[in-house]
């Protein structure tokens, strides 16, 4: 079944993207992290400045993205992902961690789901994919405190990751 275009809101170091992604059948985050291609085509993109987040620079019909240079990818829903991985051995459940990662430039305060203790190493140097997903996230340019957003659902470019920190769970101190 092919899904329809996702409107995506994306951030590099420079510029706030808004516009739509065709990620095909199989979910953004497969098509996000296809090794095998550089570059993502957005529809109807309006480009803005970080530093002048309200005034647009321009609109294109179609711009092209290299994903290297892609910080995060904020999406109106947790449904818009798609799958994330394939099939769990045993009865394995899943653990919501509340993290802060400090991405070039910008900082992301989110839920990331594991399929149990979360081990930094893991997230960041095992199997091949270029991002990772969080939920219930909110980003902050570091530089641009005014620039802020809140989303369901964020992928993040691991190649930007500076630092990752647990945080705390609620109730205790």
């Amino acid at each position: 079944m092919a899904r329809s275009a996702l409107s995506v809101e994306i951030y590099t170091t420079g510029y706030r993207i808004l516009g739509r992604l065709q990620p095909g059948g199989m979910g953004l985050f497969s098509f996000i992290n296809i090794p095998t291609k550089s570059y993502v085509e957005i529809e109807g993109a309006h480009l803005n400045r970080l530093h002048q987040l309200g005034k647009l620079v321009a609109r294109y019909p179609k711009l092209w993205l290299v994903k290297k240079e892609i910080v995060s990818i904020l999406l109106s829903g947790r449904s818009e992902i798609g799958p994330i991985s394939g099939a769990r051995r045993g009865y394995a459940s899943t653990i919501s961690h509340k993290i802060h990662v400090s991405l070039g430039g910008y900082e992301l305060i989110g839920k990331m789901e594991t399929s149990g203790k979360f081990e930094f190493g893991s997230v960041m140097f095992e199997g091949d994919r270029i991002f990772s997903a969080l939920y219930d996230a909110q980003l902050v340019a570091t530089l641009y405190p005014t620039v802020r957003s809140e989303s369901p659902a964020v992928l993040f470019n691991l190649a930007h990751v500076e630092s990752m920190a647990l945080l705390p769970r609620e109730g205790k101190s």
